[in-house]
């Protein structure tokens, strides 16, 4: 077996039932295409780990009496992506249908990996952002989505600093407490309740093909992390003249909570302010994060440097994929580039 199927993997399909299917018959459905691999189950919402798939509500789709959530076991290799894939045709099969709401989420199993791994693994998340957010629709890219943020704030230092995982995931997400650091692309807080790491940021998909490739991508990601990886950084610096405006702006786009652009003004005394322009001015790179109506900017705490280059091709290699995988990942971003598609 080689090293990226090694590792135990699960996934959560949220979709939307057709308009008069039950939970009771969706499940039955999936129960006869699995046929002797596993069955599928009816449950209350929870998080208990399973030797069955289960199919639960899920409240982030709005919608109780459709809006579903199909969790697998904890699978392993060629048999784990064939039920993947069995049961996205099942579903689309029955009419199920996903929107912009869905998310494809997949969990690994990292038990027992030491902290050199999770830094690893959130440098490799971080530094290669950008070249993942080209196979993602443009609703799941930077922090468009709130319950799948970006990577890119991680502090490296802070992250090379870490002797532990707490330490590491303080300094991925500014946070150790379940509720807050869980909705990020990459979600270390799976570690505490599941020993996984959760990989959040796909969009809904009940394609065959996209989801077993995405699982096979994250895998590769994990299995690499275990590795020797050459990822690194450079500090971000504000390289506006000390006292002017554009210098002040700079050092609240750096405090870790960042900025809005109302607290600029106020500050600043101005009507309106151009955060990216200001930002430019300090030769800063900013992010933003939207939280309800209120978005709050943020200065990249590092310029992300890596042996390979950031692009397709250096993410590709880096994480050891094959020919016809990097195939994949390519015609997925040029599918998407340009695009104003939201579902996978």
């Amino acid at each position: 077996m080689t090293a990226h199927l090694a590792a135990t993997f699960g996934v959560e399909i949220e979709t939307y039932l057709p308009e008069g299917t039950t939970q009771q018959q969706a499940a039955e459905a999936v129960t006869q295409r699995l046929g002797s691999l596993n069955t599928c189950r009816v449950e209350p919402y929870n998080h208990q780990r399973r030797t069955w798939w289960k199919v639960v509500t899920d409240g982030s789709l709005n919608d109780y009496s459709r809006g579903v959530e199909f969790v697998s076991p904890p699978m392993l290799g060629e048999g784990g992506l064939q039920q993947i894939e069995i049961v996205c045709r099942a579903l689309t099969d029955l009419g199920c249908t996903v929107n912009k709401k869905c998310g494809f989420h997949v969990h690994v199993g990292v038990e027992g990996q030491p902290v050199g791994f999770f830094k690893n693994l959130v440098k490799l998340y971080s530094v290669y952002e950008p070249v993942i957010d080209s196979i993602m629709p443009r609703s799941r890219r930077a922090s468009m989505n709130m319950y799948c943020r970006s990577m890119t704030g991680a502090n490296p230092s802070r992250v090379d600093a870490a002797n532990s995982f707490e330490q590491v995931a303080a300094a991925s997400t500014g946070s150790t407490r379940y509720g807050e650091n869980r909705f990020y692309k990459l979600n270390l807080s799976a570690y505490s309740r599941h020993r996984t790491v959760e990989f959040r940021q796909h969009s809904g998909t009940l394609d065959a093909s996209k989801a077993r490739n995405w699982t096979v991508c994250c895998l590769r990601m994990v299995a690499a992390a275990k590795g020797t990886l050459a990822l690194g950084s450079a500090p971000a610096v504000n390289q506006a003249r000390p006292g002017s405006k554009a210098h002040r702006i700079g050092e609240m786009l750096l405090r870790p909570e960042g900025v809005t652009g109302r607290e600029i003004c106020s500050e600043m005394g101005w009507p309106s302010v151009s955060i990216p322009a200001q930002a430019r001015a300090a030769g800063l790179t900013v992010t933003s994060q939207r939280m309800g109506r209120t978005v709050r900017y943020y200065a990249q705490v590092a310029q992300a440097t890596a042996a390979a280059p950031i692009t397709m091709d250096g993410f590709a290699q880096v994480i050891g994929s094959t020919t016809e995988e990097t195939a994949y990942l390519k015609q997925r971003a040029t599918d998407l580039s340009g695009s104003v598609q939201w579902a996978a």
